[in-house]
């Protein structure tokens, strides 16, 4: 429902994982109109301030060294750092076709840079709306090669609104100013949102043509997960069309459980983390809920991430070393593609007679 919503941000704005400190950006359901059927939050203050998330950071751009430099493009071509500057995204629908989403995107962004970038755009106007100047212009897409109507306008310095229609884009403006009503009181959305929620997804209603079999038998949810005071959570209530429907769901979820169980049931940290699972199905709901430590999860995952990286190195050099750097087997090191990898002569190329033959010391 939401991955088209994020592209007509297009020349002013890169969705990313993100590292440092900022102030916090949790879900503003008064930002959201009442009368939406659907809203998801991702609030990145939220990411950097979670242990697990700021470590995968770390340690994707270790395991890429090209990444920092492609957040150091994404900064000069935003306007802002993606890094610390970017706070909160918000997208929400009054109907459940996708391609009406509205996108509040709240960044410390470089107004003057972006409002200069879009006066460029292919098709370019502009209209006022009381206090506000819309945009619009056509979004080609990276290829260039297909175009959609996008609008966009300043509600504040640091706060953006995105839609396909100069109708939408007004009617987001009037909700943020407070001359339409919000779902915070007493709308369909309306509810306490979890401290700590780094992603936050609600739906009165479910889009027909969803693909997941799951939602098809669903007729709402509620979805939160992130990290608080060093807990990670999950929680998610589906309300589903029937009773049996409801218990299909916590079928699946249980029977992921065991399929953990078999997989991994002699890893006494990963079943460590399957005991935070509870599922229960009451009448036409069915609840999840989830809590585990946060180092906890980050020593699972980092020991994931170590035996995948060891499969990456394996499978590169059994391939000879495509595609990655020929010495250490990592990809997009910038110094292993000027020929500076600091592994170069010490432990041997990949394109070696005997490649085919692992050594004990590249794992």
């Amino acid at each position: 429902m939401t991955a088209s919503p994020l592209r007509p941000v297009g020349l002013c704005f890169v969705a990313v994982v993100a590292a440092g400190a900022a102030f916090a950006a949790p879900v503003d359901l008064d930002a959201i109109p009442k009368a939406a059927v659907w809203m998801m939050h991702l609030d990145m203050d939220a990411v950097r301030d979670s242990t697990v998330m700021r470590q995968a950071y770390e340690r994707a751009a270790r395991m890429h060294p090209h990444l920092e430099k492609m957040m150091q493009m994404a900064a000069g071509m935003a306007g802002m750092d993606p890094r610390r500057d970017l706070h909160g995204v918000t997208a929400y629908g009054l109907d459940t076709d996708k391609h009406n989403a509205v996108l509040v995107v709240r960044a410390k962004a470089n107004r003057e840079f972006l409002e200069k970038m879009v006066q460029k755009a292919p098709d370019h106007a502009s209209v006022e709306h009381g206090r506000h100047t819309l945009h619009r212009w056509t979004h080609k897409g990276w290829n260039r090669s297909q175009g959609h109507p996008v609008v966009g306008a300043f509600f504040k310095d640091d706060v953006m609104v995105f839609a396909r229609t100069e109708a939408q884009v007004k009617a987001a403006l009037d909700v943020l100013d407070g001359d339409a009503a919000g779902t915070a009181a007493d709308g369909r959305l309306a509810g306490r949102v979890r401290p700590g929620s780094i992603l936050v997804a609600r739906a009165a209603e479910v889009d027909p043509d969803t693909k997941c079999p799951v939602l098809k038998q669903g007729r709402s949810f509620r979805v939160a997960m992130g990290e608080h005071e060093g807990q990670s959570f999950y929680r998610a209530r589906l309300d589903m069309k029937s009773g049996g429907a409801a218990e299909e769901v916590q079928n699946v979820v249980q029977g992921f459980a065991s399929l953990v169980r078999l997989r991994w049931g002699d890893e006494a940290a990963a079943m460590k983390l399957l005991a935070g699972l509870e599922v229960d199905a009451r009448g036409d709901t069915c609840m999840i809920s989830w809590d585990a430590p946060a180092a906890g999860v980050w020593d699972v995952v980092e020991k994931a991430a170590d035996a995948w990286e060891k499969r990456q190195r394996q499978w590169n050099r059994m391939r000879g070393g495509h595609g990655s750097c020929e010495h250490c087997g990592r990809d997009g090191c910038e110094a292993c593609g000027e020929g500076r990898c600091p592994l170069q002569g010490k432990r041997g190329s990949a394109k070696d007679k005997d490649r085919g033959a692992l050594r004990d010391d590249e794992f």
